[in-house]
């Protein structure tokens, strides 16, 4: 795109070859286009536009002239159905998270093209604020370091506010609360086995990714966690192994302790921006000879 995404965008209708067909008004989500029947296409509220360039890729004349949008940076779908149900079945239940890593650092290159896929993740930009998907991507030993470190001294102070009296008080009356301080002894052992020189918090990952939104973005939390899992996936097929990790996450938000800065400062999260999502990301030291059992309970209305 060549204009601010956040700039209400142009949209015009061809009507010199619009067959009036009608297909933009079904598969427009916030329904600009608009026409009664056998009448000329017409927009409206173009403010409302999410781009998703749905219309532009299902218009049969290309006939829709959008200002947020090239063209000619549109690629053709060659094969509708790229996989098989069979393959894509085994490479998701394949998929594993991985806490052994080698020392190896991916190529900036191919962590690069591994993120460029988060933009295709689901999301919901109402007035595009969100399209654009937004990480940190951390590499080499000493960087995770610093993040390592970061993340403890949050866990740290996570535990001494998770053991005062004022939280054991509220868990009579909050489940919340309640469930907060069931989590005490997991991030204690973590903190234990980080003062012993045991990293059981970034498991000595040779790199990390951080996914963050506009805070007043509409779904940043579903935005950033559909932009890991596509990233998660894509990494598999290059042969890289992965780990959604909510440590990390939660000391570059700062969750629930106030002023808890530093981590967003050293990764230059904007200060309108949250993270809501993280993982660390490099090649497998370990391989698995086996797919455990999974069960998922369903529920039918019929």
């Amino acid at each position: 795109m060549e204009n601010n995404h956040l700039e209400t965008p142009v949209i015009k209708v061809n009507l010199n070859t619009c067959t009036r067909c009608g297909l933009c008004t079904k598969i427009c989500p916030t329904r600009i286009f608009t026409s009664a029947k056998g009448d000329d296409m017409v927009t409206t509220h173009p403010e409302e536009c999410v781009l998703c360039g749905q219309c532009i890729c299902g218009c049969p004349t290309n006939s829709i002239v959008h200002s947020g949008f090239n063209s000619g940076n549109f690629e053709r779908i060659k094969n509708k159905r790229p996989v098989t149900s069979e393959s894509a079945f085994e490479f998701l239940t394949q998929r594993r998270s991985v806490r052994n890593y080698k020392e190896i650092i991916p190529p900036v290159e191919l962590l690069e093209k591994i993120a460029g896929i988060a933009g295709f993740a689901p999301g919901s930009p109402h007035h595009r604020v969100g399209w654009v998907r937004e990480m940190t991507i951390v590499t080499g030993k000493d960087n995770m370091n610093i993040v390592r470190d970061m993340t403890a001294e949050y866990i740290q102070k996570t535990i001494r506010l998770l053991n005062s009296w004022y939280l054991k008080a509220m868990a009579n009356f909050s489940e919340l609360a309640k469930a907060g301080i069931g989590v005490v002894p997991d991030l204690q052992m973590r903190h234990d086995s980080y003062k012993k020189g045991n990293d059981l918090i970034v498991y000595n990952a040779p790199a990390a990714i951080f996914f963050h939104a506009p805070r007043f973005s509409s779904t940043p939390q579903t935005d950033c966690d559909t932009a890991l899992q596509l990233v998660q996936l894509y990494a598999e097929s290059f042969g890289l192994a992965t780990c959604w990790n909510g440590l990390i996450q939660g000391a570059a938000a700062g969750d629930h302790l106030k002023g808890f800065t530093k981590l967003a400062e050293f990764l230059h999260i904007p200060v309108e921006n949250k993270c809501y999502a993280a993982m660390t990301i490099g090649y497998p030291s370990v391989s698995l000879h086996s797919i455990p059992e999974r069960k998922v309970d369903v529920n039918w209305i019929n």
